[in-house]
């Protein structure tokens, strides 16, 4: 669980509440264990992390191979704001029904970018990862 009390903490969860692209890192399931960043869309709950995956990914077999991601924002355009999420992410049975109407809620437009409609996106992304926030690292100006 994260601390989000201090001004850092509290300046970390404004963004998890608004921002919409953070950055997550799994590590490489071949020998080289490289860390591999993808930009994905992402629901806060207040608690975890909600990403939605289409079936067959690399990222899904990574977190299957090594649990352990991070989770970053884009800095400001100086390299300052700085926030990294270490975590354990899960890759989920089933679809949290209340999370995803919140999910495709925040992503409506996006959705409709991508000429999806909410159930077709929903049918696409259809395997729900959760990571679960262990640490907090990163500074503010």
């Amino acid at each position: 669980m994260l601390h989000l009390r201090t001004r850092f903490g509290r300046h970390v969860g404004r963004r998890l509440r608004t921002e919409r692209i953070v950055w997550l890192t799994t590590v490489a399931s071949d020998k080289d264990d490289s860390p591999l960043p993808r930009p994905v869309w992402f629901h806060w709950d207040g608690r975890t992390v909600l990403i939605l995956s289409e079936k067959g990914k690399a990222k899904l077999r990574h977190i299957a191979h090594n649990p352990r991601v991070a989770l970053n924002f884009n800095t400001d355009g100086d390299g300052g704001d700085v926030a990294v999420i270490l975590g354990d992410a899960l890759v989920l049975e089933r679809q949290p029904r209340g999370r995803i109407a919140a999910y495709v809620k925040k992503y409506r437009r996006g959705i409709k970018d991508l000429g999806m409609t909410a159930e077709t996106f929903k049918n696409s992304f259809a395997v729900p990862i959760q990571v679960i926030p262990r640490r907090l690292n990163g500074f503010i100006d």
